[in-house]
């Protein structure tokens, strides 16, 4: 009968832990995909400025669109979780964050000045 109980306790357990994980797991992916639209943004803005012969000290659209980026990402990091990701999946995601964010602080210190 207590094994009974425990076992029951436990599926009663796991079906109120699952919600909140396949949340936080939705939240991530979500935030993956905005970080995406965020970069897409970020290079619209910062293309046609790159492209000028003479890169013009302050550009308000692409030192928005960067920060923008920037604070995305840090926020995202805060989101990453063990369950919802393969441990390649999360080198992955890790390597290009690393990169977008080295690229984000880039354009930081190119047009917002």
């Amino acid at each position: 009968m207590a094994r009974t109980r425990f076992a029951l306790g436990l599926c009663l357990l796991a079906t109120l832990v699952s919600p909140a994980l396949a949340d936080a797991c939705a939240d991530l992916q979500a935030a993956i995909a905005k970080a995406a639209a965020l970069k897409g943004a970020m290079h619209r803005e910062a293309a046609p400025i790159l492209s000028l012969p003479q890169i013009p000290p302050h550009s308000q659209a692409a030192c928005a669109a960067s920060q923008t980026l920037r604070d995305h990402i840090v926020a995202l990091t805060r989101l990453i979780d063990a369950k919802c990701l393969t441990d390649e999946q999360r080198r992955n995601l890790t390597t290009n964050l690393n990169k977008t964010l080295a690229e984000a602080n880039s354009n930081i210190s190119l047009f917002c000045n």
